[in-house]
């Protein structure tokens, strides 16, 4: 059984992953601080470790570490809008908060990293879709050079100490757990205002268009990965389809039964107007497809919603 440690584990994204994994027999702990609670993991609860502790706390990380195989580093401190806002917090917490907890799966001899990327930010501004994992990246906000570096530094690890990883380049997943108070997630957000009898607001004139993979095509193509003999180390993970936040809001209109009027303010410096991703390498590797279209991903995230915050 396959020992595995789930940095940030009762996020959305951790939280989907960790059930994956118990469900694929793998022995599951998860670190967080859980200053949100432990709901997103009630289902699996008496299934997996608990770990409570600060991941920027050097002992508490070595400790966590002990006897793990794969160290799935789903941690993330910041948004693209509030990296550009403190680019030294995202420095400090996510690129010197990575690296040391590398230098303390080393001397616990973990065998392999997994990290998530940004395939929706870290191809930056490009002239041709949709975009490769050989394609070059110039990412364009502090929030994707953080990704990036990380990114670099897993090569560097891997160069020097032999320590495997894989990184997946997501692109913009979404669905249930997913905050919809938060600063990013555009589609959990839109509909909680929409439940709750606001206008979503569009930076820009909502032509901005964005690949969007429902959490469970995200984790099964992740899953995918793991249980495949690959020599690859970067995968995008998407739908291969791009979808523009005017589309968003017409597939909304039609899920949620009522016609959606959003509110249009001027665009952000943190957003870039197109990302769509090549999805090939993944298939080819693993025969993993997407299998979840956006109107019945947004479906499955409405129907979440309207039951958890109904009032």
């Amino acid at each position: 059984m396959t020992a595995s440690l789930i940095f940030g584990g009762s996020g959305f994204i951790g939280s989907h992953l960790a059930e994956a994994l118990v469900d694929k027999e793998y022995d599951v702990k998860v670190f967080d601080n859980f200053k949100n609670g432990m709901a997103n993991l009630d289902a699996i609860i008496d299934e997996i470790e608990i770990i409570k502790g600060d991941f920027f706390n050097e002992t508490d990380v070595s400790n966590a570490l002990k006897d793990i195989d794969y160290v799935f580093h789903y941690i993330s401190t910041t948004t693209p809008a509030t990296a550009i806002k403190d680019p030294i917090y995202d420095i400090e917490s996510n690129i010197i908060g990575s690296v040391k907890m590398f230098q303390c799966a080393v001397k616990n001899n973990v065998k392999k990293i997994i990290f998530p990327s940004s395939g929706g930010t870290i191809y930056g501004e490009k002239a041709s879709f949709p975009c490769r994992e050989t394609d070059s990246v110039n990412p364009v906000n502090p929030y994707a050079i953080s990704k990036l570096t990380i990114e670099k530094y897993l090569h560097y690890f891997n160069y020097a100490y032999g320590i495997d990883y894989t990184i997946f380049r997501y692109s913009n997943p979404y669905g249930e757990r997913q905050n919809p108070f938060g600063k990013q997630g555009v589609i959990p957000i839109f509909l909680n205002k929409i439940k709750h009898g606001e206008k979503p607001l569009i930076y820009g004139d909502g032509s901005m268009i964005r690949d969007y993979i429902h959490i469970k095509d995200a984790v099964d193509a992740t899953i995918a990965v793991l249980e495949k003999k690959t020599k690859e180390k970067v995968f995008n993970v998407g739908s291969g389809e791009g979808t523009s936040l005017n589309e968003l809001i017409k597939i909304m209109s039609v899920v949620v039964g009522q016609k959606v009027i959003p509110d249009y303010i001027e665009n952000s410096a943190a957003y870039i107007p197109k990302i769509v991703l090549d999805i090939s390498r993944i298939q080819k590797e693993t025969g993993w497809k997407p299998t979840t279209d956006i109107q019945e991903g947004i479906r499955r995230t409405w129907q979440w919603i309207d039951t958890k915050f109904g009032n």
